[in-house]
């Protein structure tokens, strides 16, 4: 529980939150801090930051938004419903959400003005400058050994960042994590029409719930820009987007030519369902056939799971 005087702050905190950015909020994130009701530090844009230097990590880095020294407290998870919706929470500010303590203050939108949402969009139910945002994940238990192409991008909604809750669909075949679980990113970069150029990204820590998946993500490759030209999209796993830092980048685009969360970037509104989209072929005739038969069973299992639970 949060005292009067932390309400009465985070009060104070959200009248001047125009001049704020967007996070995914959960407590499972990396750098959340459970006793600041009115936390904003998360959603501050990343740009032209370094990775790390070796074991010794800082705030001025952009990997896990320099927070990676700052796990979620014990038992604090981003719980993905394999086959099911994740419905999280964008905002300015902690105190927009229902992790802010503040009913009062959860607002309809994502932000109380639409400039912090770096759109041209007025507010309404069908925003067209809004970019899209995307949800990864490593199968990676210990943070420190995971490594920027570990992530694949696992859900996409196209009208993200937009009102505050957001729902994010799970593809229905990802493997269960490991002993200790996984951790998940989120991603936004918003158009150059409505803003500097700013790239988002937060780290949680999170499990997949009732994953029977039976075949491990295939390497993730970088998402190639496909706007017309359908045979230019990256078939299957893609990576999330890392532009404009100083190192580590796998998008190379200019300052006004920003990547997105998207279509125009092979990314499909939703579970991403192609995850394993041309992955049989690279392998051989019976290593292919056992992985389509292992593939069979584990949708089978997952009916039968369904059904008993019906």
């Amino acid at each position: 529980m949060f005292s009067s005087a932390k309400l009465s702050l985070a009060l104070l905190a959200v009248a001047g939150s125009a001049s704020a950015h967007i996070a995914l909020w959960h407590n499972a994130s990396y750098g959340y801090d459970d006793s600041q009701p009115n936390q904003s530090d998360l959603v501050q844009p990343l740009q032209n930051l370094t990775f790390a230097e070796s074991d010794q990590h800082h705030s001025d880095e952009w990997w896990f938004h320099g927070k990676i020294d700052s796990p979620p407290d014990d038992g604090a998870v981003m719980n993905l419903p394999s086959g099911g919706t994740f419905h999280g929470e964008v905002a300015c500010n902690k105190a927009l959400t229902t992790w802010g303590g503040v009913p009062s203050k959860q607002t309809e939108y994502a932000c109380d003005a639409v400039g912090v949402l770096h759109t041209t969009d007025e507010f309404g139910d069908e925003p067209q400058d809004v970019k899209g945002c995307g949800i990864g994940i490593a199968y990676k238990s210990d943070v420190k050994d995971i490594a920027p192409e570990d992530f694949t991008i696992i859900s996409v909604n196209y009208t993200c960042p937009w009102k505050r809750n957001v729902d994010f669909q799970i593809p229905s075949d990802l493997p269960p994590c490991p002993t200790g679980g996984c951790h998940c990113m989120w991603g936004w970069i918003h158009n150059s029409d409505a803003g500097t150029e700013q790239n988002y990204f937060v780290g949680y820590r999170c499990d997949v719930v009732g994953a029977t998946g039976l075949i491990p993500l295939p390497q993730a490759q970088v998402a190639n820009k496909c706007p017309t030209d359908t045979s230019n999209c990256t078939v299957g796993a893609k990576q999330p987007h890392y532009w404009l830092q100083a190192e580590k980048n796998n998008n190379f685009q200019g300052n006004f030519d920003p990547p997105f969360y998207n279509g125009d970037y092979g990314f499909s509104d939703g579970a991403q369902t192609d995850l394993f989209e041309g992955y049989f072929s690279k392998r051989s005739d019976v290593e292919s056939q056992k992985l389509r038969d292992d593939t069979r069973r584990s949708r089978v299992l997952r009916r039968s799971v369904g059904g008993a639970k019906a």
